[in-house]
């Protein structure tokens, strides 16, 4: 059988074909009754990790497929060193191991540029060992108009203001503002491991990871199926 993987985010639904760990096709959609017809519903085994907590919905869609959830009691190829796994987004697992299985052996920080952007660290053993949360590029745009009387939106416009390092207009100085304050957010934290893990390697992954891989100090590997790789994993060891 084929594996899906499907990574249920805050704002799309990404999956991914896999025969055995090769990766065959992507499709990204806004429902997931949209899979069903893209994919068909037999001949397949599914994973589902969702960010969005309440899997009914898609149990329902999918009664009777052989499907696997991912939570923080799925059998995993590494090991979580945290504190309140119930409360780890699945996303940020899936991310963790996909890490592992592209650099065995190795320390890595995965840092996933989404809604809101995920800082996370597997030691050289398969150890995922914690990390940090920090807001989005498109949350900070927002909530600089949410939280003033005078500052635009500019969260769905970003794409067609032009990028300087000092803005000449209100709108050029929000995205200017937004941008270096994060590109500056990761140099820190990429410093701060380096010091302490002198053979660390820097994933990132996530929508927004085009704004940011050019811009930073360290060498990056950007990859942006990292989740629905470590996604089909986790479906594998558990087949």
């Amino acid at each position: 059988m084929s594996n899906v993987a499907v990574d249920i985010g805050n704002s799309r639904i990404k999956s991914a074909l896999f025969e055995g760990l090769e990766k065959k096709s992507s499709f990204s959609c806004d429902r997931p009754e949209d899979l069903i017809n893209h994919y068909g519903a037999s001949n397949h085994q599914w994973i589902f990790g969702s960010v969005q907590g309440n899997n009914a919905n898609v149990r329902s869609i999918f009664n009777g497929e052989q499907a696997l959830y991912l939570s923080h009691m799925t059998p995993l190829p590494i090991s979580l060193n945290y504190d309140t796994p119930e409360t780890l987004g699945v996303d940020r697992i899936a991310a963790a191991v996909g890490a592992a299985i592209h650099h065995p052996d190795q320390n890595v920080l995965v840092i996933d540029c989404g809604t809101c952007i995920t800082y996370d660290f597997i030691d050289n053993t398969g150890v995922y060992q914690g990390g940090a949360i920090a807001p989005g590029l498109k949350m900070r745009t927002k909530a600089m108009s949410q939280f003033t009387r005078q500052l635009p939106d500019i969260s769905e416009e970003m794409s067609q203001i032009m990028l300087k390092n000092l803005g000449k207009s209100t709108r050029e100085c929000l995205l200017a503002g937004s941008l270096s304050a994060i590109v500056h957010e990761m140099n820190g934290f990429i410093d701060h491991f380096l010091k302490e893990y002198g053979d660390l390697v820097v994933m990132m992954t996530g929508g927004d990871t085009n704004y940011f891989e050019s811009k930073l100090k360290a060498p990056i590997f950007a990859d942006f199926d990292l989740v629905l790789t470590g996604l089909n994993r986790i479906l594998i060891k558990n087949q």
